[in-house]
């Protein structure tokens, strides 16, 4: 820097009046936690083919669990946090405001184009499904949400200078969430937020599993491979009320219920939907289990005599 350079940033220092500036961090992110789980309650869930989000977030149907096959308190996912736990926005969907004493935007940027160069980005954890044993069962569960993630004072002497202000990312399983913000090397505390809901996803992952077509893992009975039946047309009708896979006119396949008069929707009980044809599981799913046991057994004696 040359003289006059210097001379001209002292001059601004000696003018500055001290101030209390704001940082801002808001757009879409979320909560995040990943913690341990026994087999034994991976292979619970899936016998009594329970719903591990609607576990997450609790209710009276979840209290025959018995005590050793909880992974957590229903309703209390936060608490299996043993790997990792964060909240915050998601470096990706994220904007980044300061403002200065009069609310007036001095630096504002989306947090997608910060490169390095001016704001400092410093990933302070990793946490990955994978970094357990494999055959480790993973509970990761995590929400989605949108509004104001982070607000914290930042008490200037001097001029705000962006390649003072450090954000500290978690990376959690690809995803980089905000978890702090430090300006000229000190942390600056976080005095809130406010955000709304907009979903959230919990299952258990297989660590080791994932051969490039995603994980072994379980989030409710639709994750459960039965053998189906051949398919019916819709003039015939399932002999039990449930829900089966479908196909429409246009051959498209998802999940619809039979109510043993009419088909509906999942998230719409009281409209009638037109299918074309449908199919159910081939047998009784608690045979499916049972069935996985003895070709385990066939399989270790297969081994052994080999």
């Amino acid at each position: 820097m040359s003289t006059n350079e210097d001379h001209e940033k002292l001059l601004e220092v000696l003018k500055f009046t001290p101030r209390t500036y704001k940082i801002k961090l808001w757009g879409y992110g979320g909560e995040h936690v990943m913690g341990t789980v026994k087999r034994e309650i991976y292979d619970y869930f899936k016998q009594h083919r329970l719903s591990v989000p609607d576990y997450a977030w609790g209710g009276d149907e979840f209290d025959s669990v018995p005590e050793e096959m909880r992974p957590f308190e229903p309703g209390l996912y936060y608490e299996c946090d043993d790997m990792g736990h964060v909240n915050g926005v998601d470096i990706n969907a994220g904007h980044l405001q300061i403002l200065d004493e009069n609310e007036e935007i001095v630096y504002e940027r989306e947090l997608s184009d910060l490169d390095g160069c001016d704001i400092n980005l410093c990933t302070v954890e990793e946490v990955w499904v994978d970094e357990k044993d494999p055959g480790t069962v993973v509970f990761y569960g995590h929400t989605s949400d949108k509004g104001t993630f982070f607000e914290a004072d930042i008490d200037l002497k001097t001029p705000f200078d962006p390649e003072k202000l450090t954000i500290n990312i978690s990376d959690f399983d690809s995803n980089e969430i905000v978890v702090g913000v430090d300006y000229d090397g000190q942390e600056l505390d976080n005095y809130g937020g406010d955000t709304s809901g907009k979903g959230s996803d919990f299952a258990f992952y297989i660590a080791g599993s994932n051969t490039g077509s995603g994980y072994e893992r379980y989030r409710d009975m639709d994750d459960i491979k039965y053998k189906l039946t051949d398919w019916f047309p819709v003039k015939t009708d399932p002999m039990r009320e449930g829900k089966y896979n479908v196909q429409t006119q246009d051959g498209y396949e998802y999940h619809a219920v039979w109510n043993g008069k009419f088909w509906y929707n999942e998230w719409n009980a009281d409209e009638a939907i037109k299918i074309k044809k449908w199919q159910g599981v081939a047998y009784d799913p608690d045979e499916h289990f049972l069935r996985e046991e003895l070709d385990n057994i066939v399989l270790t004696y297969n081994s052994l005599e080999n």
